[in-house]
């Protein structure tokens, strides 16, 4: 996974998005670690919902912030992203699948926890 560091982080782009809706960072919301493999899958849900977060943000309300679903893919970097995965899961066993399925499977729970959070 050290190669994916140089991806750019989201986290102050969605900061300052609440922080501009005078919401509180600190979503309570738990995450779970699963090692390398469920990090593989969090990496796809994550990255791969820049792709949805570009349609969404072309439906927020003017005024309103849209930092962090604006921040889209740049070109080529998804189609690196997904091979990589891929790589990464090829020589693994069913076990370690598994995980990174479980990671993605986890991750996409935190989406709809973040979602079902009282609005401000």
């Amino acid at each position: 996974m050290r190669q994916w560091r140089a991806l750019r982080r989201r986290t102050p782009l969605l900061a300052a998005d609440l922080a501009a809706l005078g919401a509180s960072v600190d979503l309570p919301i738990e995450t779970a670690s699963g090692g390398e493999a469920a990090a593989w899958g969090a990496l796809y849900v994550v990255e791969g919902s820049r792709l949805g977060g570009g349609i969404l943000a072309k439906r927020v309300g003017a005024g309103l912030p849209h930092a962090y679903l604006s921040a889209v893919h740049q070109p080529g970097e998804w189609r690196t992203i997904r091979p990589a995965i891929d790589a990464a899961a090829a020589p693994q066993d069913e076990a370690w699948h598994a995980a990174m399925i479980a990671g993605a499977l986890d991750t996409f729970a935190l989406y709809e926890a973040a979602a079902r959070v009282p609005a401000i």
